[in-house]
């Protein structure tokens, strides 16, 4: 019993030591032959709060999963839904990307993303979250944003494996 409480206080402390994440964010997946996008499709993996979280999570996920299924990265408190009320007015900037580059891009641009550092300052809390939906022999990786205002492309940080070129801005459409 004893080793137990011992065990449970030194996992709180190791836990103050982690460094923080500006804000927390949340992993979801949907399957992508899933015809039901209602919320209760999408599957909630994780909510990361800490650098080393994030870590373990992006340097262990299996790519197989990353090519295969779509996965939302999306700021806590906002649902990887058009619907959502953060992303109700915004867009997203659409990328085609390479099935052979797909796993390393993703894991940059998450790492960009989780950091704060994707756009400028003044702009990151204007980013909703990063989601990926896998295709035939590449993938579409989307950067959501909160509102139409923000773009131009060249607001996003060059990431490696992510082309500025050919990428689009869609306006999120309710149905």
């Amino acid at each position: 019993m004893e080793s137990m409480v011992e065990h449970r206080k030194e996992n709180s402390i190791k836990k103050k030591q982690q460094h923080r994440l500006y804000d927390k964010w949340t992993l979801w997946a949907h399957l992508p032959h899933d015809t039901d996008w209602s919320l209760s499709s999408y599957h909630k993996i994780i909510t990361l709060e800490t650098i080393e979280e994030s870590l373990v999570l992006f340097e262990t996920f299996p790519e197989v999963m990353i090519k295969n299924c779509m996965l939302f990265l999306m700021r806590d408190g906002i649902n990887p839904t058009w619907e959502d009320v953060n992303n109700r007015n915004g867009g997203c900037f659409s990328y085609k990307i390479n099935n052979r580059t797909v796993a390393s891009c993703w894991k940059n641009l998450s790492y960009v993303l989780l950091g704060e550092t994707l756009t400028p300052p003044n702009k990151s809390k204007f980013i909703t979250g990063i989601t990926i939906s896998p295709k035939k022999n590449f993938c579409i990786i989307k950067i959501w944003l909160s509102n139409c205002d923000n773009n131009d492309p060249d607001i996003i940080t060059n990431i490696n494996g992510l082309p500025k070129y050919g990428c689009l801005f869609k306006k999120h459409i309710i149905e």
